[in-house]
């Protein structure tokens, strides 16, 4: 039995097992087990002498299918079975040949079993389905391979749970990507094109449990890529792109830019109806001059158009005769002042009476909303509202599911130099992007350089619930730069490395994962475990398994090779320890054992990106 795979990228991306040929034929050939046709009637004429057609009606199949089936296999019951020359060959159930597939004219394309299928059609309920048949796992142990080459070229199609694959270190690189993985390569140029459902990867559909990824209308999606272009014999010339967004098939035909992200139900079910802005000390353990608050002001923009502030007249619009009830600080003379573990606490109700009293614009007719504090010193900005929630429903801030999802002052500033307006506009994560550029040049007189440069933006939405069309909700981004330039040289016996970089504070690899919980896409903010994405994955002894826990995925208990510099698999501080004879006592601890141990807290390197995993 031969095995055929293809592959349908876009809408539909099907792997399926079949015959296979040089050139598939439009139609499988029958015979004349079905009849002749001749002009517009169908004759059943026997292989033997003709007879009238009247005496095969009704009774067909009584006598001329067993002919025809003779004219084909040449069945010989006199013959008796002699295995000597030619082998006895077991009965295969035909099942095992798979099913028709036809496109959507009703053109045969190929027969062969379904083994995984991902599709999306909008706008529809359920319009992302992700499928893996029970053949996925049984018949390839969930990685399906399919490549070819001719020449200079070649291509491979990688589909798996557990996928190895590398953008850059600076962009995605991950041991165990679960999606799609399409590879290009020629002598000069090579290329890679990811693709995955990451908010619900698809469990193997068994008897007894269906696929977690049928029918689904929220979720977050990943695209991105890599490119790289030869130049010579020593310059290669790199772009990546990479973009995690959510999507909902309930309410998008394909419209606007998907890649900006859309609202999910589960974050669009309600109106913003409360803001809280917290304010605090970038730097809270020297104490001293935090956060410095002396004014702000809420520009609130309706459907109509129009932009009303509680500060001052914007065009034609009246001044909002509403202020935020402020918590926390110590009174400065002029401002306030969250120094150290202090927070200030800015809190905009928009259904309290204060604001129903200035009558200010409902929370179902804002279209967006936006502040300008005037801060100076080390500060750090926070937002959060009753549509930004935990698992308990209480509000809580970004930086709690991704530390790097806030606002920063430039240093540690603490002379007020920096005293200034600072915009932030308010919405719900929606997705996470990055593209950037990298040069390499190798064995130039013996130096070698590699160079990086990416730009991550960050999308937002304002959630507004009467909005059905959800790319027309209020969007804005933020960006963050980061790069990289080291150059080294090998001359034997000596070594050079000399390395340049810079990663702005909010540059992030990490994005919010909608559809994790329910099919409504309800998103706990705050729980990094099962609501975050990493596009680079903490990943110490660069193993298969990363080194931190998140969705659908366990962490690495045992890191190596920082705990296994003799490379025997068993951990270095419990040599002593093995399946056989179990032993929880550390050497460090143990008595003739410990001159040869130390405690990790002693080594260096086990640790390596110094994040505390």
């Amino acid at each position: 039995m031969y095995i055929v795979r293809s592959f349908r990228t876009g809408a539909v991306a099907i792997l399926m097992l079949g015959a296979m040929v040089e050139n598939l034929p439009a139609q499988e050939d029958f015979g004349s087990r079905l009849g002749v046709r001749r002009g517009g009637e169908v004759f059943y004429d026997p292989t033997g002498p003709g007879v009238l057609f009247d005496a095969l009606d009704p009774a067909v199949k009584k006598w001329y299918v067993p002919q025809e089936l003779f004219n084909e296999y040449q069945w010989r019951q006199q013959d008796y079975t002699n295995y000597a020359r030619r082998h006895y060959s077991r009965y295969v159930n035909t099942s095992q040949e798979g099913d028709y597939f036809y496109d959507l004219y009703g053109n045969y394309i190929t027969r062969g079993s379904l083994v995984y299928d991902w599709s999306i059609a909008a706008p529809q309920t359920s319009g992302s389905s992700l499928f893996k048949t029970p053949n996925f796992a049984s018949w390839f142990s969930n990685l399906v391979v399919a490549s070819d080459q001719k020449g200079q070229y070649a291509y491979a199609l990688t589909i798996g749970d557990r996928i190895r694959t590398t953008l850059t270190p600076m962009t995605f690189s991950k041991p165990t990507f679960a999606g799609i993985q399409f590879d290009l390569a020629t002598d000069k140029y090579e290329a890679t094109f990811l693709a995955s459902r990451p908010s619900s990867p698809g469990r193997v559909e068994t008897s007894a449990t269906a696929s977690t990824g049928r029918f689904r209308s929220n979720d977050t999606n990943l695209i991105g890529g890599r490119g790289t272009m030869q130049v010579g014999d020593f310059v290669k010339l790199g772009a990546t792109y990479i973009n995690a967004f959510n999507s909902s098939t309930k309410g998008q035909a394909f419209q606007g830019n998907p890649f900006k992200g859309t609202l999910t139900e589960g974050q669009n079910n309600a109106d913003v109806s409360r803001i809280e802005v917290r304010l605090s000390d970038d730097s809270p353990e020297d104490g001293r001059a935090g956060a410095a608050f002396f004014q702000e002001e809420m520009i609130i923009t309706t459907i109509d158009g129009d932009r009303i502030s509680n500060r001052r007249r914007i065009g034609n619009s009246n001044i909002l005769a509403f202020a935020p009830s402020v918590q926390g600080g110590f009174r400065r003379e002029g401002f306030l002042a969250a120094d150290g573990n202090e927070v200030i606490t800015l809190v905009y109700d928009l259904e309290g009476p204060q604001y129903r009293n200035s009558f200010g614009p409902q929370p179902e007719q804002i279209k967006s909303i936006e502040f300008l504090l005037l801060l100076a010193n080390d500060y750090r900005i926070d937002v959060t509202s009753n549509r930004q929630l935990n698992a308990n429903g209480q509000p809580v801030l970004l930086s709690e599911g991704i530390p790097e999802r806030t606002m920063r002052a430039d240093g540690n500033v603490q002379d007020g130099s920096n005293q200034g307006f600072v915009s932030v506009k308010y919405g719900l994560p929606v997705a996470n992007e990055i593209f950037g550029f990298t040069l390499d040049i190798t064995d130039v007189s013996g130096f070698y350089l590699s160079g990086e440069y990416d730009r991550n933006r960050q999308h937002f939405r304002y959630p507004r619930r009467s909005e059905t069309d959800v790319t027309q909700h209020t969007a804005h981004n933020t960006s963050a730069d980061a790069w990289f330039v080291n150059v080294y040289k090998r001359t034997y016996p000596y070594y050079g490395f000399g390395e340049v970089y810079n990663v702005d504070p909010s540059y992030s690899t990490s994005s919010f994962l909608a559809g994790t919980q329910n099919d409504a896409a309800d998103i706990n903010y705050d729980d990094d475990l099962r609501f975050v994405y990493e596009f680079v994955d903490d990943n110490d002894d660069q193993d298969r398994n990363p080194d931190w826990q998140r969705a659908n995925f366990s962490l690495d208990r045992e890191v190596f090779p920082g705990f296994d510099e003799n490379n025997d698999f068993i951990n270095d501080f419990n040599q002593n320890d093995s399946e056989l004879r179990s032993n929880t006592v550390p050497d460090y601890e143990e008595p003739f054992l410990r001159y040869a141990s130390d405690r990790p807290e002693f080594l260096f390197g086990v640790d390596m990106n110094n994040n505390g995993i």
